[in-house]
């Protein structure tokens, strides 16, 4: 746990029994039962007094601009008044209507402009105890966490509400009372922060250009009193309720065959897509005496002739390489038929040793779901890195349906390459020329924004649409899967495409990605997933990889260059058991401090979706990818009833598979029992966060203790525990343990 210096005693509430800032005296007061709201509207400051008499600053005063057209209706009130920095003496430019009103114990004000530019709105001052920020899943900070005061003022400095977020909301925690921000507009919104003596003040700026601007930039407040820290989360879901744009999971899932098969799932990614691994191979001799001589070469050759070879998996990888390169040699392509002709001639000419071909391959082989179906695993959503593994190994997929599992390719149309480009092996982006030219997506400037990692261009959704309606239908003509893994889709990273040619603002684009996933799903009949599932996104997607725990330390040498360091992620290689996916790293201290201390986290994009959309860890950051922060992760999911998610390969299955095993036996019958309940509770148990609750809206209970044995109102604990009280008295325990798995 991390200890926080006592700055509390310098920090100024947002609560006052007096104003925080003068109003003038022809401030608008809009009242209703619940709270009145005092309102400037040539500042656009706000406050609220309460019943109690208390004042809650919402917004400090901007620069004062001249209003016009003022009128109010009981809790209605709208005005015409400047842009900040706008030339009053040009009659349109600049102009911004306003308008406010209450709902309940909401505050909405609604901004437009006649032409491009910014509008700023709210100026929240410091004084909050904490925020509440839905960063990943989410973050409940004190303001004064030194950390993440420094975070906030620089690599948070100006995040977005759309995939920086994976909610558009902040939280403000006031002690008595929660404030809740919704961007009800979330696009083309950034929040920058300001850390102060006295706490973090917050200011939220939304940009204007030719593409939204009839999209009006409203925002929401709402106070609850008490101190329940998913307020901010529960005041989103109501509104998205209100809206009918809250989705559930059931009928994502009633919608298509196998999708029932998600509940309790764990998630996998299997990889590698050799046609023959060293399990394939009954006797290494005889396999040496079958080679043809001409198919090795070099290492490969003299591999084979190793008079250990039948110990040495290094050797035997060795020489089953140059056989794949041979036989990839005289049946050359990356088609279903040329993987079949290569398996056909392996067949022919080394079949008598070795294993049936049923059960060749790697680690979406027939053997490796049998292993899996073994261990008594009978839920399970299986990903495959590239759609080629499933050439290489198409008994697997069929034997997973059957298995009872759901199995999916990863798939994407977000970046494009050039023809004739140097990375072939990218297989999602090879889109055509055509794409690449038309599909680009170009910025105000004229020039096309540079696709992922720099290479190529990032594309237009409906322009690249028809590529995707191609593409899938072929692969699914060869591949049949159950699943559809569609990468970046609900990230919320979305675009304005200012092309003349296919003009497309940030809200369209997200509307386009929800439109292909739907499509996906429809037309094929498969379960739909996507990165992130962040909320402007995920109305069509049933689960997501990403929130629970996702990528930091994006420019961190140490982490992504420095292949001498402890805390090295890893190198790409070898295909078949990537080091970045599966190099348990270690972790630095200020990131443990920042993402991995529990008293920090919290349920918020839970308390949302819990019942709309399965979401888990990022495939890079699986559930054992940390040593320092294993048991943290472990119980967190379990706490908020979230899947396990591993990479898997051929050699770490020994290990793993049994480490699932472990996770999935306390997972798997609550989310059967979860899945379609809302989260709608979460509590610390003690003063430290040591001991969290969440509840859910069946009345289970789940109880996590991230330190040594205790006991919490009679309950007795066992350390680094989850223990699920369930409605009709009975209960199931989770334990960690200490030396985990490999």
């Amino acid at each position: 746990m991390t200890s926080f210096p006592v700055l509390t005693s310098r920090i100024r509430p947002l609560l006052l029994l007096a104003p925080l800032f003068s109003l003038p005296a022809e401030a608008l007061t809009l009242a209703n039962d619940q709270w009145r709201i005092e309102l400037d509207p040539a500042t656009l400051a706000a406050e609220a007094i309460l019943p109690s008499g208390q004042h809650l600053a919402i917004s400090s005063p901007g620069p004062r601009q001249p209003v016009t057209a003022l009128q109010q209706e009981g809790e209605r009130v709208s005005w015409l008044t400047r842009a900040e920095g706008a030339n009053w003496l040009t009659s349109t430019e600049g102009e911004v209507r306003a308008s406010a009103r209450l709902e309940g114990n909401r505050l909405i004000l609604t901004l437009s402009r006649a032409s491009a530019g910014e509008l700023v709105w709210p100026r929240v001052p410091a004084g909050a105890q904490a925020l509440m920020l839905p960063i990943h899943e989410g973050f409940r900070i004190p303001v004064d966490h030194p950390e993440w005061r420094k975070a906030l003022a620089q690599e948070y400095q100006g995040i977005n509400t759309t995939e920086d977020l994976t909610l558009p909301l902040v939280g403000l925690d006031l002690g008595d009372q929660q404030l809740a921000i919704l961007f009800a507009n979330p696009f083309n919104n950034r929040l920058t922060f300001a850390p102060k003596q006295d706490g973090i003040a917050l200011t939220a700026t939304h940009s204007v250009n030719r593409l939204n601007l009839a999209a009006p930039y409203e925002v929401a407040v709402s106070l609850q009193p008490g101190n329940d820290w998913l307020a901010a989360g529960k005041a989103y879901r109501s509104w998205l309720q209100e809206r009918g744009e809250l989705v559930s999971l059931e009928s994502k899932l009633a919608a298509v065959k196998d999708g029932k098969r998600l509940i309790g799932a764990s998630h996998l990614y299997l990889w590698g897509e050799r046609l023959l691994v060293p399990q394939d191979v009954k006797s290494w001799p005889a396999l040496r005496r079958l080679i043809p001589a001409d198919w090795l070469k070099g290492e490969s050759k003299r591999a084979l002739q190793a008079p250990d070879l039948e110990r040495n998996r290094y050797l035997q990888n060795r020489v089953l390489a140059g056989v794949e390169q041979a036989l990839a040699l005289r049946h050359p392509g990356r088609q279903p038929a040329d993987f079949a002709a290569r398996r056909t001639l392996a067949a022919t000419q080394l079949g008598a040793v070795l294993n049936d071909p049923q059960s060749w391959g790697d680690g979406s082989s027939a053997k490796m779901i049998a292993a899996l179906k073994q261990a008594g695993l009978p839920k399970l959503w299986l990903g495959l890195p590239q759609w080629t593994a499933g050439f290489a190994a198409p008994e697997g997929i069929e034997f997973a349906k059957q298995a009872g599992y759901l199995i999916a390719p990863y798939d994407s149309y977000d970046t494009a390459l050039p023809e004739g480009n140097r990375q072939q092996s990218w297989l999602t982006a090879q889109m055509g020329q055509d794409s690449y030219l038309r599909c680009g997506i170009m910025q105000e400037s004229g020039r096309r924004k540079s696709g992922f990692q720099n290479s190529g261009v990032y594309t237009n959704q409906a322009c690249v649409r028809p590529v995707m309606e191609q593409r899938i239908p072929w692969l699914q003509q060869a591949s049949h899967y159950n699943s559809w893994f569609l990468d970046v889709a609900a990230t919320g990273m979305v675009f304005d495409d200012f092309d003349p040619a296919k003009p497309t603002s940030q809200a369209q684009d997200a509307q386009n990605r929800m439109a292909g996933m739907a499509w996906i799903a429809r037309s094929q009949g498969v379960l739909v997933g996507s990165e992130e599932g962040g909320a402007v996104a995920n109305r069509t997607a049933a689960f997501a990889h990403g929130p629970q725990t996702s990528g930091f330390g994006w420019q961190d040498p140490d982490m992504r260059r420095n292949k001498r360091s402890p805390y090295y992620l890893g190198a790409w290689y070898p295909d078949y058991q990537p080091a970045f996916f599966f190099r348990q790293s270690h972790l630095k201290p200020e990131y443990q401090g920042l993402y991995f201390d529990p008293a920090l986290r919290l349920p918020l994009f839970q308390s949302v979706f819990h019942d709309s959309i399965v979401t888990t860890h990022h495939w890079t950051m699986d559930s054992l990818k940390f040593r320092e922060s294993r048991q943290v992760t472990e119980l967190l999911q379990q706490l908020y009833n979230v899947p396990p998610l591993l990479n898997l390969s051929l050699d770490s299955a020994s290990v793993r598979i049994p480490y699932l095993k472990g996770l999935d036996a306390f997972f798997r019958p609550l989310h059967e029992r979860l899945y379609n309940q809302p989260l709608t509770g979460f509590r610390w148990l003690d003063k430290r966060g040591v001991v969290q609750q969440s509840e859910f809206a069946d009345g289970t209970r789940l109880i996590a203790n991230f330190g040594p044995a205790t006991e919490q109102a009679g309950i007795k604990l066992a350390a680094q525990s989850v223990l699920a009280l369930l409605p009709d008295g009975s209960q199931q325990q989770f334990v960690s343990q200490p030396d985990g798995a490999r």
